[in-house]
């Protein structure tokens, strides 16, 4: 199956090659990768320059420059206008990730087995060290999303659609993953969630920066629901609770506390993200970039 990358970028000079070099490194059978596009939207530093120079003497790859940043979701329609109409499924990857060498090869083989699937999530594992109770809060929350995600399919950092299904995403959504899969789902499409399909991020190592985060992701989702009546994963109430004793048995003393303290601050966000979507909307579409959310780990090794 044809695959087109998509990485929409902004200010990701600290971390556009590791990923690119871990895209370029995909070890493919059935997937045949014929594009990375990056759209450098809005960047004041040296990520699109990074990415030229990746795409030097490679056909496929491409680097698309929006002058004005506009958000995620725009990075993703200007994409559309002009990515390889011959690609069967898209992929859709953050720039601060480094990606295992075998999601895509995972990720066409579950769309080649389930002709009913329409989007697939990989597995989103964050770096953080143990050192600080936020980067121990980072771990958990990710951990505990994965256990609702093996339940019902949450997508996240990385994910990949059938081209077919989607031409264009509103642009008053803030929320790109989640408007996608409601538009999958719409057209009687199924989600799929990949456990083994591993990449690597990066979670904020403030609290400030932590909280903001889980503010504006939660801005997001409850506009969703107010606008087109669609509920990620992560927003049911019981599901989460559930994972969340579940994931507080297997913790040690620190893990439990960090959880604790995971929960405190996402109902606190909830909240005020819940009225920053009934007050602001969709009407704001980009964010502060988190300083801390850049410092993804180089490999043993790397330079």
């Amino acid at each position: 199956m044809n695959v087109s990358i998509l990485v929409p970028a902004h200010n990701e000079a600290a971390n556009i090659q590791s990923l690119l070099d871990s895209l370029l490194a995909q070890e493919t059978r059935d997937a045949r990768i014929t594009e990375i596009i990056v759209v450098a939207s809005g960047c004041t530093d040296g990520t699109a320059d990074l990415a030229r120079r990746a795409a030097r003497g490679r056909p496929g790859m491409h680097v698309v420059v929006q002058e004005r940043r506009a958000g995620k979701v725009a990075a993703i329609n200007e994409y559309l206008h002009v990515r390889d109409k011959r690609a069967e499924i898209i992929v859709v990857s953050s720039a601060d990730l480094r990606v295992a060498p075998d999601v895509v090869e995972q990720i066409v083989k579950c769309f080649r087995e389930n002709p009913k699937v329409g989007m697939v999530g990989a597995h989103p594992v964050p770096d953080n060290d143990d050192g600080s109770i936020v980067n121990r809060m980072v771990k958990v929350l990710w951990e505990l999303h994965h256990q609702v995600a093996l339940e019902t399919p949450k997508m996240g950092e990385l994910v990949a659609f059938r081209a077919s299904l989607v031409d264009r995403v509103s642009e008053l959504s803030v929320v790109d993953e989640a408007s996608v899969e409601d538009i999958v789902l719409s057209k009687g499409y199924e989600l799929a969630y990949l456990p083994d399909a591993i990449v690597t991020n990066h979670g904020p190592e403030q609290l400030d920066e932590y909280f903001e985060q889980r503010r504006r992701i939660a801005r997001g989702h409850y506009w969703l629901s107010f606008a087109f009546g669609y509920n990620v994963a992560t927003m049911g109430g019981g599901r989460l609770l559930r994972n969340a004793i579940d994931v507080f048995k297997k913790q040690d003393a620190a893990g439990k506390q960090a959880l604790a303290a995971a929960v405190a601050v996402e109902v606190a966000a909830r909240a005020a993200g819940f009225v920053d979507a009934r007050i602001v909307g969709g009407r704001h579409r980009t964010w502060r970039s988190l300083t801390s959310t850049k410092r993804l780990r180089k490999l043993t090794g790397s330079s």
